[in-house]
């Protein structure tokens, strides 16, 4: 509380008794910093009576202000709030779609039991996407591969396979495990991350450039397209685990075996706040509870 907070309630209350015990002052103290204000100003700003004290007419434009000082500095303390308690704020978090369909609705349900007063921002995007966000601090914490993110903090969780998807018409469809030099001479359907990334150094590191006839950045819309018997594709195992049910496409292990590290990463070049760092810490202790490690 300062002598402003103390003008803003005597223009209200008319009276410094009042006004001391509204703010658990004493009269005098009140008196006082009614006298260094309007020094300050270098003008009275309220007129003395018998009963009390009342706003004089030059002085309104002056409450005014202080109304207007004291609601951004409400403001900066709510940001203030935001940043350094661990119990206020918003924590946003970069996901694959898969982890944003299966894992994470339980996190957030167990996290907002337990702190109620925190909200979320959630993205969800592919590799790149979450990387340039993590990187211009855009999101807090992002459930990515470590290839992408191999420059920021990070702590690996889930041990990731990459799998081959065929339709179900498709001759390879009876064999129990792919080679990937079968894709050679596949139609591939390109989604999501394409052949960068992971995936990328599997194809390419083996001298494989399959054709591909078709582009989508949607993988469920992918994955329907290797339904109706377009082409092939690779997906990871954890992606695969979110699909629906009912989904007619045949999954296969390959012979190679493909692996990534699924991550929790976070920039620490960027400020993270205290709501972030509280979530952080639950969800490692949640996903250490409920995921194998790797």
């Amino acid at each position: 509380m300062d002598k402003y907070d103390i003008v803003l309630d005597v223009s209200k209350t008319g009276n410094f008794t009042k006004t001391a015990n509204n703010l658990n002052y004493s009269q005098s103290a009140v008196s006082q910093a009614i006298k260094a204000f309007e020094t300050e100003m270098g003008f009275p700003v309220f007129e003395r009576t018998n009963s009390g004290v009342r706003l004089l007419p030059d002085a309104y434009d002056v409450i005014k202000s202080l109304e207007t000082i004291h609601r951004e500095r409400e403001k900066l303390r709510r940001i203030s709030d935001a940043m350094t308690k661990s119990e206020f704020g918003t924590v946003r978090i970069g996901v694959f779609f898969s982890f944003a369909i299966t894992y994470l609705p339980d996190i957030l349900r167990e996290f907002a039991d337990l702190h109620p007063n925190i909200s979320f921002e959630i993205f969800t995007g592919n590799q790149d996407e979450i990387s340039d966000k993590l990187s211009d601090g855009s999101i807090d914490v992002a459930f990515t591969s470590k290839y992408a993110v191999a420059d920021f903090t990070y702590h690996e969780i889930i041990t990731d396979e990459f799998m081959a998807v065929l339709p179900v018409s498709h001759p390879l469809s009876s064999a129990i495990s792919i080679s990937i030099h079968d894709y050679k001479n596949l139609t591939y359907i390109l989604s999501g991350e394409k052949f960068n990334f992971e995936i990328g150094e599997i194809v390419h590191s083996l001298g494989i450039s399959p054709e591909h006839t078709l582009e989508i950045s949607d993988e469920l819309v992918a994955l329907k397209l290797i339904e109706a018997g377009f082409g092939v594709s690779i997906f990871s195992k954890f992606f695969l685990d979110s699909i629906p049910s009912h989904a007619r496409v045949v999954i296969r292990p390959f012979k190679e075996h493909y692996y990534r590290s699924l991550v929790i990463a976070q920039n620490t070049n960027h400020f993270v706040s205290a709501a972030a760092n509280t979530f952080i810490t639950f969800m490692h202790n949640w996903l250490t509870l409920h995921i194998k490690k790797p």
